[in-house]
């Protein structure tokens, strides 16, 4: 689906468009719509790009579901009120995996779009070839970097919450760290555990906050009457589950740097994986893998089959039901002294086939969409996270009026982060982006999930994990 609208950019940054031009190097959505108008500032605001002569045609390829695309438009057009000369054509490639695809293998033909989502590793293979725009050169700007408000109510770069920020200048090709900064945070999320308050509350389980109190609570549950065939824990992301738990055991998974990036093949992690078996074998969890036919734990849980379920902040309404009230709460952990939480959810880059005017038209649009109001509007609307500390106080944060149903779980689970007392950001972490990186997420997934059903035995999974990841690079 595509949809056009105007922008413009101004004779103010012609001066700085032979700059820019060389900036560059060269070589599971919610079930929810906004009901808030995206925020915009009058055209005589100060560093707003006065004249309207300067046209381009940008692209921006994402996706976005049909239910959170009326809220992207609205941004639009807003931004419109205020440069209204570019056309700007937004297309929804589908999942992350096609729109990855779709994008490597637009860039040999130089037909990739000015600006997408993206995430890490797929950045990483971009790099690779590239193709990304390096984005200091706007970031600083005095016309038009970021606290320059141009019109679109930008603040500055020390706004955004510093662990989205620096996942974008993570980034390393054949082993060696590329300096600068390649993608800009958009919507971001985390994970969290939802559990079945109200039977929590009837039967007195205390909600675990660390690995050894989840599988004492799981053996508890287990010998309650009206609970023996139940499951008590749902992990919707196996790939999630194994990366976050080599993470708080400081077990080697991968690095960016050098040329041995695949580092997970080792005696602690398959201590790890065996222990995750016994666990399952006791009847104590499932996770997407083991339910088969894509099933998300999340549908056990609001079906009452599953107690807990980790997952998404990104997927908060899939577990909302009318049959019990779900509870919020940190995933648990091996260290509550040292948490760790994946951070997770698409950032957007800009493509170094595009105009300098192009890349220019991109990069105000992007500022737009992530001013502070705009940023706590898409987290509103979608239950993604603001990338901007200040949309946490902003009025369309803190003052929602649709605190029921769905969206009551939505604000619920933005209270949790917003809340500092929890320190949940302080725990958020990301693996290294290199080209291979994803391989290895996608091996993770398989591994646990043909360990725990029985098709493989924990050695050849390792074995034959390793050999995709090698053969893939």
């Amino acid at each position: 689906m595509s949809y056009k609208n105007k922008v413009a950019t101004s004779i103010l940054a012609l001066a700085g468009l032979a700059m820019i031009a060389g900036c560059g190097e060269n070589a599971s959505s919610a079930k929810s719509s906004a009901t808030s108008t995206p925020a915009s500032t009058s055209s005589s605001a100060s560093g707003v790009l006065p004249t309207k002569e300067l046209k381009a045609d940008i692209t921006f390829w994402h996706t976005i579901g049909k239910a959170n695309l009326d809220t992207l438009n609205t941004m639009i057009t807003e931004f419109n009120k205020v440069y209204p000369n570019i056309n700007i054509t937004t297309t929804s490639q589908g999942g992350y995996d096609t729109l990855k695809d779709t994008i490597s293998n637009a860039i040999p033909a130089g037909t990739q779009p000015t600006m997408a989502y993206c995430y890490p590793d797929h950045v990483a293979e971009y790099l690779a070839a590239g193709a990304v725009t390096k984005l200091d050169s706007y970031i600083d700007s005095p016309v038009y970097g970021l606290g320059v408000d141009n019109g679109l109510g930008d603040s500055a770069k020390s706004d955004f919450i510093q662990t989205y920020w620096n996942e974008g200048n993570q980034y390393t090709v054949d082993g060696v760290a590329k300096e600068g900064v390649y993608s800009l945070p958009f919507s971001k999320s985390t994970e969290v555990m939802f559990y079945n308050k109200t039977a929590f509350d009837a039967n007195g389980w205390t909600v675990p906050t660390t690995w050894d109190q989840m599988w004492e609570l799981c053996a508890q549950i287990k010998s309650t009457a009206g609970f023996e065939d139940k499951n008590p824990l749902g992990y919707d992301s196996d790939a999630n589950w194994y990366i976050t738990l080599s993470e708080q055991k400081k077990i080697a998974y991968t690095t960016g740097v050098g040329k041995d990036h695949f580092l997970f093949n080792n005696a602690d992690a398959k201590t790890m994986v065996t222990d995750l078996k016994a666990k399952y074998d006791l009847g104590y969890w499932k996770s997407q893998a083991t339910l088969g036919n894509g099933t998300y734990t999340s549908t056990k849980f609001t079906a009452g089959d599953v107690l807990m379920s980790i997952g998404s902040t990104g997927g908060t309404t899939y577990n909302y039901t009318e049959n019990f009230t779900t509870g919020v709460a940190a995933i648990p952990q091996a260290d509550l002294n040292d948490g760790k939480v994946i951070m997770q959810g698409p950032s957007i880059c800009f493509f170094n086939n595009a105009t300098a005017e192009q890349k220019l038209a991109a990069w105000l649009f992007y500022k737009f969409i992530t001013n502070t109001k705009n940023s706590a509007i898409w987290s509103v609307s979608t239950g993604y996270n603001p990338v901007r500390t200040s949309s946490f106080s902003d009025d369309v944060y803190t003052k929602r009026t649709d605190t029921t149903g769905a969206k009551g779980l939505v604000k619920t689970v933005a209270d949790f982060l917003a809340d500092s007392a929890n320190h949940y950001s302080d725990w958020f972490y990301t693996s290294p982006a290199f080209k291979g990186s994803s391989v290895a997420r996608v091996q993770m997934g398989a591994l646990v999930g043909s360990v725990m059903l029985g098709t493989k035995d924990v050695d050849k999974a390792f074995t034959d994990a390793m050999a995709n990841c090698l053969f893939a690079g």
